[in-house]
């Protein structure tokens, strides 16, 4: 395996690295000894990333070599040389100035709009500016944990499950009544595949919950198989799950579950695209809208009809 950066004891494979002067280099001699390196150039819109991406690794790095107190020194000694480029064109305004970092270094973690014991106490363990890979482990909070915290603070919440199960909506219950008491709105997608959604779930959801339903009662294909949560929040922190998991006991506590916790801050275009996309199923007429009074006989035959063996069906 290559070390980042360093092309010194190469590793045959696929790379993406922004090249520097030293992989240059390299790049040469690798190619005088017969190696073969291909390259591309970064593209005009995604030259800031790739280069921030480098640059992050490299600040990372140097922050790590110095002691605690001395970082936020070295951090605003980068972030003056910024503000000092005079070959850079001048901030357009003082918003996007370069700020420097106030000792500490503290985080902002809330702004409420007025004082309370216990405002948003409630956090995910996983920051909300980072990613992370939930596997229910005992070492780790489970689903069931992050999802509440999340809940606790989302502004907005979408969730795209494929089944939903009476006991994997009691884990959420207290979290799920104490947003729809905020005003939160709720959307769910589901699906009637292989008839394992329960129908009361869905009908809390609708009653208890204020949560807009949306099922497709297609049987004939799976069409839906995806588990997501979007949790979007007017501060800018959004964040999001995609993994395994469906909303039910064993996936949301103890069962050997995978899901990525996606980030606003870390992964913005991934996030931006899970709303798009989950935009594009709401407005989807196969996603039909479920009112318990009137589509709860529709859709007990459909689980019934979906529970049936392919073989069985008329």
């Amino acid at each position: 395996m290559s070390q980042a950066g360093n092309l010194s004891q190469p590793v045959a494979g696929v790379y993406e690295e922004l090249i520097t002067q030293r992989m240059q280099v390299q790049m040469k001699q690798l190619s005088a000894a017969g190696w073969k390196t291909i390259d591309a150039d970064v593209s005009e819109e995604s030259s800031p990333h790739v280069i921030a991406r480098h640059l992050s690794q490299a600040i990372a790095q140097r922050l790590e070599q110095v002691p605690h107190d001395q970082r936020v020194a070295l951090a605003n000694q980068i972030m003056a040389s910024l503000a000092a480029d005079t070959a850079a064109p001048p901030w357009p305004n003082t918003s996007d100035a370069v700020e420097l970092i106030a000792d500490g270094p503290r985080q902002l973690l809330a702004v409420a709009e007025q004082e309370a014991p216990g405002v948003y106490a409630v956090r995910p363990l996983t920051p909300l500016s980072e990613t992370a890979l939930i596997t229910n482990s005992p070492e780790d909070p489970s689903l069931g944990s992050e999802l509440r915290a999340e809940l606790a603070t989302a502004d907005r919440i979408d969730l795209l499950c494929a089944f939903v199960k009476w006991y994997g909506l009691r884990v959420l219950e207290d979290s799920l009544r104490a947003a729809k008491e905020r005003g939160v709105p709720i959307r769910v997608i589901t699906t009637t595949y292989i008839g394992a959604t329960d129908r009361h779930a869905l009908d809390r959801l609708v009653r208890d919950f204020g949560a807009e339903v949306k099922v497709n009662y297609e049987i004939r294909s799976t069409r839906l198989h995806a588990k997501a949560w979007l949790f979007r929040r007017n501060s800018g922190f959004d964040t999001a799950y995609v993994g395994s998991s469906n909303l039910s006991k064993a996936a949301l506590l103890d069962g050997l579950e995978w899901n990525v916790r996606l980030s606003s801050v870390a992964t913005p275009a991934v996030l931006n695209k899970f709303e798009a996309t989950f935009d594009a199923y709401w407005n989807d007429s196969a996603f039909e809208a479920y009112n318990p009074d009137d589509d709860g006989e529709r859709l007990d035959q459909a689980l019934s009809q979906a529970g049936v063996p392919a073989a069985r069906r008329t």
